[in-house]
């Protein structure tokens, strides 16, 4: 499928078949979309849970405003960021992100020195949940190539949902940004509506 023809077909499914079944293969693919995205500085701010388990969504469904693409759709993905206290001065989490990536003494020091002065500057809480919008993008996407749909989704109580997680995820370690669906539509697709280019778009040249 076409790129462009993937974000046409692409919308926010709100009731999955449930009768239909993302397979594992197409599942680890649409999360392999996620870990392959882009971040600032190649630090990678983020963490994936995958939740297929309908007892588990079953229970976060109330927390997420009981909205029926958590139980009728194949799998959720609940997506994390890191807390600002790993960004925060040359901490062990960005030395290791950043030496996998130099390995050269003299040029992991300069990089080191850069993105720490840089994030020095940062809101880094919201620096981070800003990455985690890529890979999340990339999922919904890179499904819609597969014939599988997604929603994601903001509408939930962090207050509720964390506890719920506590089994699975260090509170301690990440803060939760955003959740995203993904199964069939049993629905025809709406229309889709954007607004004209020159709305959106100025070219310079």
């Amino acid at each position: 499928m076409e790129f462009l023809e993937a974000l046409s077909l692409r919308h926010a499914c709100k009731v999955f078949d449930e009768s239909r079944t993302v397979s594992e293969e197409d599942k680890r693919l649409i999360v392999e979309f996620g870990r392959q995205s882009p971040s600032s500085f190649g630090i990678e701010p983020w963490h994936f849970l995958v939740i297929s388990d309908k007892n588990l969504r079953e229970r976060l469904k109330p927390a997420c405003w009981n909205q029926a693409q958590i139980t009728t759709s194949s799998f959720i993905v609940v997506y994390l960021s890191y807390l600002p206290y790993h960004f925060r001065g040359d901490t062990p989490f960005l030395k290791q992100r950043l030496w996998r990536r130099s390995q050269d003494n003299e040029r992991y020091k300069i990089m080191l020195d850069k993105v720490t002065d840089f994030l020095a500057a940062q809101d880094t809480q919201e620096w981070a949940k800003r990455q985690v919008y890529i890979p999340l993008a990339n999922m919904l996407t890179g499904a819609t190539t597969l014939r599988i749909d997604s929603c994601p989704i903001e509408g939930f109580d962090s207050e509720k949902l964390k506890p719920l997680l506590v089994e699975y995820i260090n509170w301690n370690t990440f803060d939760l940004v955003a959740i995203s669906a993904f199964g069939y539509r049993i629905n025809e697709q709406p229309k889709k509506i954007r607004e004209e280019v020159s709305s959106v778009i100025t070219y310079i040249n």
